[in-house]
C-alpha cells in the first residue's frame, strides 16, 4: 500500500494548484518543493491572466498576493532611437480585472500555503531526484536513497524538468526549446510609479517589447509589469542565438533594455531590490513531451505549457489548470484503481478538450515567428520608417499612407518574395 494517493514534485502554481485540488478531494496528496520557501527560485513575476484560480479558490482575489491589477496593455517595438507601441486601457479590464501583476516570491508561498490549508503535506527544501520506479511503473519519488510511495506522480517541476529528464521520460532540453529570462525587480514609491504610468491606485501597467536595437544583431524581448511600489523588467533571449552569438551575455543585454531612452526614464532613482535569470520554455507543442505514463503525469511549464505570440504571454494560467486538470485525472483513475498508462491516458483526453492544447494547437510553430530575424529587425526598422514618413514635417509634399509604407518596405527590404512570406507566416500563425 503507498505512502500517499498523489506525490505532487514542484509547488509552483501547476503543483500548489494540483494539491490543491487533491487535497480538497481528501486525497492524500504529498506536496515536494526544492525551494525554501517556495518560489524563491522562481524569475516569472509577470500578469496572472485568466480564471483558472476560481475553480480551486472561489475568493482568491481576497487574500491572495496580487500587485495591480492590469488596465492597460502594451506591444511595442523598440529600436536604438524609437519607440512604436500599441497601448490599450479600457474601463473593461478594470471591471473585469483578469489580470494582475503577481511577484512569484510572494505568490508562490501564498498558493502553497493554500494547499497546505487544504490539507496537503507540505514539504520545502528537498530535491527529488528521480522517480521510483518498479516493473516499469512509477510507484513514488527517490532522494538520497530513500523512497517515498504514491499510486501517482505529478511532475509539475517547472522549465527544467530534472526529474523527468533523470527519469527517462523526457528528452534533454535543447537550445531551441528554452530561452533565458533575466529579470530586475526595481523598487519606487507607489505615488512615482502612479505618475510615471498615469495609473490610478492600484491600476497596473504592462508591456511587452521586440528589442530591434540590440548589439551583434541578438534577438529578444523586453517586459515591463508595474508593482504596487516596484517594477519588474527584464528580457527574454532564446538561447540558441545566445549561444551562437558567444560574445554576447545576458548582464549586457538586460543592461542595453534598460539604458534604452524609452526605457531609462521609467525606472530612473530606483533601487534594485532583485536580480535573477531562469530558463523559460519556448518551444512550443513540438517540444511537449508525452505527458502521462504508467503512475505519472507532467503537467505545467515541465510539460511544456507556454507560449507567447508577441502580443499575449501565457505561462502561469497555463500551469494552474494544467495542473488542476491532471489532480482531475488522478481522481477518475482512483475511482477505478486504475494508474496504469492507459487509465492515466485520460489526462491527454482532458487537456485535448479544454483551452490549453487548443491554444498549443491554434499557435503551433508560432516561436518560428516570434524569435525570427524578421520580428525583430525588418519590422521595427519598417515601423519607424513609415513613422518618421507620417509625422515629421519637412516642407515637402506629403504622401499617402500607402506610398509611405510602400516606401518604408522597400527601404527594409520587406518587399522581396521571401519578406512577404514571412509577413503571410507571422499573421497567420498570430
Amino acid at each position: 500500500m503507498s505512502e500517499f494517493d498523489a506525490i505532487v514534485v514542484g509547488a509552483g502554481p501547476a503543483g500548489a494548484s494540483a494539491a490543491i485540488r487533491l487535497a480538497s478531494s481528501k486525497k492524500n496528496v504529498l506536496l515536494v518543493e526544492k525551494s525554501d520557501p517556495p518560489g524563491s527560485k522562481n524569475v516569472s513575476g509577470g500578469v496572472l491572466w485568466g480564471n483558472g484560480l476560481s475553480a480551486i479558490i472561489p475568493d482568491w482575489e481576497k487574500t491572495a498576493p496580487i500587485e495591480r491589477f492590469v488596465d492597460t496593455k502594451s506591444v511595442a517595438f523598440l529600436t536604438q532611437d524609437s519607440k512604436i507601441a500599441i497601448d490599450f486601457s479600457s474601463k473593461k479590464l478594470e471591471q473585469k480585472k483578469t489580470g494582475y501583476t503577481v511577484l512569484r516570491t510572494k505568490f508562490d508561498q501564498w498558493l502553497a500555503k493554500k494547499a497546505k490549508e487544504a490539507g496537503a503535506m507540505v514539504i520545502n527544501g528537498v530535491t527529488v531526484e528521480k522517480l521510483h520506479m518498479e516493473g516499469g511503473r512509477a510507484t513514488g519519488v527517490e532522494q538520497e536513497g530513500d523512497v517515498i510511495t504514491a499510486d501517482t506522480v505529478i511532475l509539475c517541476e517547472g522549465a527544467n524538468p530534472r526529474v523527468a529528464i533523470a527519469s527517462g521520460i523526457h528528452d534533454r532540453l535543447s537550445d531551441h526549446d528554452v530561452a533565458i529570462g533575466v529579470k530586475e525587480v526595481i523598487s519606487l514609491p507607489e505615488s512615482t510609479i502612479n505618475e510615471r504610468f498615469n495609473l490610478k491606485s492600484g491600476a497596473g501597467f504592462a508591456c511587452e517589447y521586440v528589442l530591434g536595437y540590440l548589439k551583434n544583431g541578438t534577438e529578444a524581448g523586453g517586459f515591463l509589469y508595474t508593482n504596487k511600489d516596484s517594477i519588474s523588467v527584464g528580457i527574454v533571449v532564446n538561447m540558441a542565438h545566445l549561444r551562437e552569438n558567444g560574445e554576447t551575455h545576458s548582464y549586457d543585454l538586460i543592461q542595453e533594455f534598460l539604458d534604452h531612452p524609452y526605457i531609462a526614464p521609467l525606472i530612473a532613482g530606483g533601487k534594485m531590490q532583485e536580480y535573477s535569470a531562469h530558463l523559460v520554455q519556448e518551444g512550443g507543442i513540438r517540444s511537449m513531451p508525452k505527458v502521462f505514463g504508467n503512475g505519472y503525469m507532467i503537467a505545467g511549464d515541465s510539460a511544456g505549457f507556454s507560449f507567447s505570440n508577441g502580443l499575449v504571454l501565457q505561462g502561469m494560467n497555463y500551469a494552474i489548470d494544467s495542473g488542476v486538470v491532471a489532480a482531475d485525472a488522478f481522481i477518475k483513475a482512483q475511482e477505478k484503481g486504475d494508474y496504469s498508462e492507459k487509465s492515466l491516458s485520460v489526462y491527454q483526453d482532458m487537456l485535448d478538450s479544454s483551452y490549453l492544447m487548443r491554444d498549443m494547437k491554434t499557435f503551433r510553430g508560432i516561436e518560428e515567428v516570434t524569435w525570427s530575424p524578421f520580428v525583430h529587425k525588418q519590422v521595427p526598422a519598417m515601423l519607424e520608417s513609415l513613422m518618421m514618413s507620417l509625422f515629421m514635417e519637412e516642407g515637402k509634399p506629403k504622401k499617402h499612407i500607402t506610398s509611405n509604407l510602400m516606401d518604408a518596405m522597400s527601404k527594409n527590404g520587406m518587399l522581396r518574395t521571401s519578406s512577404l512570406l514571412e509577413t503571410y507566416r507571422m499573421i497567420r500563425r498570430m
